[in-house]
């Protein structure tokens, strides 16, 4: 029996198919057949109702996997090298489309997933403010419904569960995108977005209520404290540092939700797959390749200096007394770039009269032959299909709070409570300027999220006159991209054509309204 979900799109509706499994609660997220999205016409009763949460949930996790694939590029991490998939490490500025996610090795597919998961979870526009939808949703049913009035407890704990992932997925639009729009709806925001999602973090909440429970299929060990995370990053997102820093503290060491991941197409980690199994690409040395004539101005004034700051993924150290990044921003190595090829294994060519820095764990690269030219550094940060990426972890909070510190001390102590979990040399040379503090918290961000669910793109985002946004200038260096305008990303050409709302408020002239100056993509 085939069945299908729609949600309102302009230009098209996009819609996903599948062949149903089974109904009713399971145990893990495949136990169904759970491709996608389950319907109204194929769940009609409350039975199902687990199912479809599942379901949602089974869809921003697929999406959550494909996006955090696409981020190494937008990360400075990645490049392609292999002539496949070469538009995902360009900075672009629109999303890759498409109703069937990760169903090959070179899917892009994100932006419908993410789409279909908000539509899944609640169509009300009460509930979300600005959208045109029909309140027909899995929570829009639970708690509107009086066919499903009978769920009871079941139902206040599923309504948790949804809301928990309509604040995550109104986040992810409210971080990456310059505007959006909701079943047709009208134009939003970045900050619409992010106080969406703050509010259903406050609705999740109040199901809730004092009966704390673990989320399912070990995304979490607590639903309360997976929202007080997530709220954590979406203020810090909307520029709310403080706020940030005091829903951060209340997460413990230790926690982190997670974007849960098994072998198999559209469940598999895409950033195992992609990036490490079947290496499409290859990992940036610090970016030094823009010449001066076309090395534009960044955000705030004066040229990008050459090499470009914290950018450069290979071989990564932490000096014995916990540096790593120069005074001018530059990450600190333990090796060259390259490796010696006259012996076998080849191995990295160590630093000249420089001894005293360790190889950095959390970023692990291995010379392995890429599809295309040759061997190349590819990151290896998982080990298999199976293993989850991080959604929001507490090393992610406790940058939070080391940015939003009142003294170098206590900034200091945030990072050095990440250093020791990982092993690592802890910060004792003595960042005392602002400068200096703000350079050691950018530069562990950048290593500390590598490779960990498009983290470091959203903070990226937050700090642009210290991150690298190229904007249209130059060229990859191994294949010759030409790179792309992107800082956050646009909602397709289509919505901006045919949209009522948007078409008679300027159609594709308002392509990045949404954004400042500096985020804004750039059109050639």
């Amino acid at each position: 029996m085939l069945n299908r979900l729609q949600f309102e799109r302009w230009g098209r509706t996009a819609a996903f198919g599948f062949l149903l499994g089974a109904l009713g609660a399971c145990d893990n997220l495949l136990e169904v057949s759970l491709p996608h999205l389950l319907t109204d016409a194929a769940l009609a009763g409350p039975e199902t109702a687990e199912t479809q949460v599942n379901s949602a949930i089974a869809l921003f996790e697929c999406g959550s996997s494909t996006f955090s694939y696409i981020a190494l590029g937008h990360e400075d991490v990645l490049q392609s090298v292999a002539g496949i998939g070469g538009g995902n490490a360009i900075y672009r500025a629109t999303p890759d489309e498409g109703g069937t996610c990760d169903n090959d090795s070179a899917s892009g597919n994100w932006f419908d997933q993410f789409m279909g998961a908000r539509a899944a979870i609640s169509r009300d526009p009460t509930m979300v403010p600005g959208s045109l939808g029909d309140n027909r949703g899995v929570y829009d049913r639970i708690n509107n419904d009086p066919e499903w009035a009978g769920l009871g407890t079941d139902g206040v704990r599923l309504s948790a569960i949804a809301s928990i992932y309509m604040a995550a997925t109104m986040a992810h639009f409210g971080e990456f995108y310059c505007e959006f729009t909701l079943d047709g709806g009208e134009l939003q925001t970045p900050a619409d977005g992010l106080r969406i999602a703050i509010d259903w973090l406050d609705v999740a909440l109040g199901h809730i209520g004092g009966t704390d429970f673990a989320m399912p299929f070990g995304v979490a060990s607590s639903a309360t404290t997976m929202v007080a995370a997530l709220r954590a990053r979406i203020l810090y997102a909307s520029g709310d540092l403080a706020g940030a820093a005091a829903a951060a503290a209340t997460v413990p060491d230790g926690f982190t939700a997670w974007i849960t991941r098994e072998s198999g197409e559209q469940r598999r980690n895409k950033i195992f797959h992609a990036a490490q199994e079947v290496k499409f690409g290859a990992m940036y040395g610090k970016v030094d390749f823009w010449t001066p004539s076309i090395r534009g101005d960044k955000p705030g004034g004066g040229k990008w200096q050459d090499p470009v700051q914290f950018t450069g993924y290979i071989f990564l150290g932490i000096q014995a007394d916990g540096r790593a990044v120069d005074a001018a921003g530059n990450a600190i190595t333990w090796a060259e770039e390259i490796r010696d090829l006259t012996v076998a294994p080849e191995v990295p060519i160590p630093l000249a009269g420089f001894t005293s820095a360790d190889a950095d764990t959390r970023v692990p690269t291995a010379f392995q032959s890429v599809q295309g030219p040759g061997k190349f550094e590819v990151p290896t940060k998982y080990s298999s299909e199976g293993d989850d990426i991080p959604m929001i972890s507490w090393q992610e909070l406790r940058l939070i709070r080391a940015e939003a510190a009142a003294t170098a001390a206590e900034a200091i102590g945030h990072i050095d409570a990440i250093r020791a979990a990982a092993g690592l040399p802890l910060v004792t040379y003595g960042p005392s300027t602002a400068t200096e503090i703000t350079y050691m918290i950018h530069e562990e961000h950048r290593r500390e999220l590598f490779a960990g669910g498009a983290r470091y793109w959203s903070y990226k985002i937050q700090n642009p006159t210290r991150s690298w946004f190229p904007r249209q200038e130059g060229v990859t260096p191994f294949q010759g991209y030409n790179l792309g305008g992107g800082v956050r990303l646009l909602f397709p050409n289509s919505e901006y054509e045919n949209n009522p709302n948007w078409a008679a408020a300027g159609g594709l002239t308002l392509r990045g309204t949404g954004c400042s100056a500096d985020e804004r993509p750039s059109f050639q």
